[in-house]
């Protein structure tokens, strides 16, 4: 979908008083959107059927999935191509803090 718009799929606000709900139908089902034209301030808003809205906000939210997975990906992803060799062996019930802590102790001497 383009951000311009042709002649066709654009409306001057004030049409809205004129226009049948039939009509503003139509023109959702032949045009991808409609730009709605106020007097004061040119292309104000965009129409979309509902199917369309959809479509894009639950592929918007893909891409932020996406873009947190790459973020966390760059940011740790060191972590998961370390050798299962180098990995500290974590007792079952003990925390991540507690063995933390135990191996802080035995490096100071405690």
């Amino acid at each position: 979908m383009s951000t311009a718009f042709s002649k066709e799929e654009m409306l001057q606000a004030n049409q809205f008083r004129a226009l049948s709900q039939r009509e503003l139908q139509k023109r959702l089902k032949t045009h991808e959107k409609l730009g709605i034209l106020f007097a004061n301030q040119g292309l104000g808003a965009v129409m979309l059927s509902y199917e369309r809205y959809e479509a894009l906000v639950n592929r918007l939210n893909d891409l932020e999935n996406l873009l947190e997975d790459i973020e966390l990906e760059q940011t740790f992803g060191y972590r998961l191509n370390t050798p299962a060799d180098e990995w500290i062996a974590h007792p079952e019930g003990a925390s991540t803090l507690e063995m933390y802590h135990k191996r802080k102790r035995g490096r100071d001497g405690e």
